[in-house]
């Protein structure tokens, strides 16, 4: 990695924050999301879901793990202004949905789910071995909504087989799961669809000397 992905860095340090609420009494009800308190006045609910991970200890190690792996992959590449962009992306179409459907909870997935929607995009243009990464975190979300752990591990599985048989096949493929996500109600599908979409409009392909790079699998670059 040619660049230190101080964006990622930055905010991986605010969603450690999500450990506060195994000492903190209250902290989890005072931040997720909770729809009668917004409509109630408690503004500060759009945003401070993502501090609290209500699932437990699992899954604020999932989402520090994630955050760190993709995030990184995503500045390297498309650098710090689109990671911005793509986060935000992911999380807004995420809290809107959630909203929308009157589900409680909280968790930094979503805004990953922006930021390997944008890696998506890239990555089908202008493929790299680094993509996998996107694969397997897309198919296991899928197959978590479709049933807890063991479909995730299993739809994580038949991803990297398709992966290591047709790259962008398997990209496709992901891009498909997230539009099965959204017609699911699944927030994930939702911020998936709304990174892909800010994705589209932000990333352009590389310049022909960046593409003979990557084809030589060298280390990813933000192309800025």
């Amino acid at each position: 990695m040619r660049r230190f992905p101080l964006t990622t860095a930055a905010v991986l340090l605010l969603a450690a924050a999500a450990v506060v609420q195994f000492t903190v009494a209250g902290a989890v009800a005072a931040l997720q999301r909770d729809p009668a308190a917004l409509a109630a006045g408690e503004w500060w609910r759009l945003a401070t879901p993502l501090l609290v991970q209500t699932l437990g200890r699992f899954q604020v190690a999932m989402n520090l793990v994630s955050l760190a792996i993709v995030g990184a992959l995503v500045e390297q590449r498309l650098g710090r202004v689109r990671w911005v962009l793509l986060a935000l992306a992911g999380t807004v179409a995420g809290q809107v949905s959630a909203y929308l459907q009157s589900d409680p909870g909280g968790g930094a997935s979503i805004a990953v789910c922006g930021l390997a929607a944008g890696r998506l995009v890239a990555g089908l243009r202008v493929p790299s071995r680094a993509d996998v990464v996107v694969v397997l975190y897309v198919a296991a979300l899928a197959g978590w909504g479709f049933g807890g752990p063991v479909p995730a591990l299993g739809a994580a599985v038949l991803a990297g087989l398709l992966w290591t048989v047709a790259g962008r096949a398997a990209l496709a493929a992901i891009g498909l799961a997230a539009m099965v996500l959204l017609v699911r109600g699944d927030l994930h599908g939702s911020a998936l669809t709304g990174g892909l979409v800010m994705a589209i409009l932000l990333v352009r392909e590389d310049r022909p000397g960046e593409r003979a790079r990557r084809a030589g699998d060298g280390p990813d670059r933000p192309v800025l």
